[in-house]
């Protein structure tokens, strides 16, 4: 959002590909091409912004006419931004704000997908808000399912108020994000054109996103009574492994049509979701990896 101007139109250009990723309905088709989408904008022309500007925008969607009510909530938040933590950082990671906002978003009903961030091939550099506990974060593959190189990797460790190290795996699953090709907005990274003149390929975390909130669109639309932590279960359940560390590329690779087909979501409940990385982790159920 620019100061002074509350229009959501998207002046940085990002969003409108990320958009078509999730729901292009022209000749390039979305993930979910028949979903509808609500445009709220937390950052400025730069993209830049401030933590409260994003958590007033999370806080809006679960409760769009700010009445208190959250059955008119939306059924996913897709994010296609964040801030590099860092190690230890006392103002980012699963106990900021911005992270507990979306943790707060989940518990309302509400499916958060987030992007890991670009700062990889290094670990520990996935940012905020994608280090939300409760959040799908996601991660960037290539065609040939190879990890893209910019996409952060995790763990998220941190150290809690008693000094002692804790950790999360994420991301949480990868989707493609390299070289995808989808709208274009004005002129808007002019010499990436794809397919015609108002489409560009480009590359992110912000673009395997997109895919995987369309996956949870289709989902939600076959059950819609499913819990954001069964949405999450099936994805993650159904991932292709690539051979990576789950540090990178966490379940492995979405599979839409997999997941799309299961009759009823795979729960594998932890009995913690913070850990010390030498412990056992109980797990009541079943899990993949």
């Amino acid at each position: 959002r620019k100061l002074e101007d509350f229009n959501p139109i998207d002046d940085n250009y990002h969003g409108t590909h990320v958009a078509g990723i999730v729901a292009g309905n022209g000749v390039l088709k979305g993930v979910a091409p028949d979903a509808k989408l609500y445009s709220y904008k937390v950052l400025n022309q730069q993209a830049r912004g401030y933590f409260a500007w994003i958590i007033a925008g999370i806080e809006r969607a679960v409760d769009p006419n700010n009445d208190d009510n959250f059955e008119d909530k939306v059924d996913i938040i897709s994010m296609s931004l964040g801030i590099y933590c860092g190690t230890y950082s006392d103002d980012c990671g699963p106990n900021d704000p911005l992270s507990q906002a979306v943790d707060n978003a989940v518990d309302a009903g509400v499916v958060a997908v987030i992007a890991a961030g670009n700062s990889g091939p290094d670990e520990q550099t996935i940012g905020s808000p994608g280090t939300a506990r409760k959040a799908i974060t996601v991660g960037a593959i290539d065609k040939l399912n190879n990890i893209a190189s910019f996409s952060s990797r995790g763990p998220i460790i941190w150290e809690d108020e008693n000094g002692n190290e804790k950790a999360i795996i994420k991301p949480d699953i990868v989707a493609p994000g390299v070289n995808i090709c989808a709208a274009q907005y004005d002129s808007a990274w002019n010499d990436r054109k794809c397919l015609d003149d108002s489409h560009i390929a480009i590359s992110g975390t912000s673009m395997a996103t997109p895919h995987v909130a369309g996956a949870v669109a289709l989902l939600k639309q076959k059950n819609p009574d499913w819990t954001p932590e069964e949405i999450k279960s099936a994805l993650k359940n159904t991932a292709v492994d690539i051979g990576q560390e789950s540090i990178t590329q966490g379940s492995g690779r979405i599979d839409v049509l997999k997941s799309v087909k299961l009759e009823k979501p795979l729960i594998a409940k932890l009995e913690a979701l913070d850990y010390t990385p030498s412990e056992e982790i109980d797990i009541i159920g079943t899990a993949k990896g």
